[in-house]
């Protein structure tokens, strides 16, 4: 738990610099090192995990997971 609090922490830092202008050229960098791709790969995986399982729940009748997936699909 600790070290999601600690990625969550170091990505703000680094959207707050480009959305400010500052670090750009080093925010592009970070993203297309092999760390991050494998970072990112693993969080698609997780999200299309979690959307099956929210579809498989609403399906059976969970309501709750029926309006959490129709949130999810209004972000879109």
């Amino acid at each position: 738990m600790a070290s999601r609090k600690v990625v969550k922490e170091f990505l703000g830092k680094i959207i707050r610099a480009v959305g400010k202008k500052k670090g750009q050229a080093a925010a592009k960098k970070l993203l297309q090192s092999p760390e991050m791709k494998k970072l990112a790969a693993q969080s698609a995986k997780l999200a299309n995990d979690i959307e099956k399982k929210l579809e498989k729940d609403a399906a059976g009748g969970d309501k709750k997971a029926g309006q959490l997936l129709g949130l999810l699909k209004d972000l879109d």
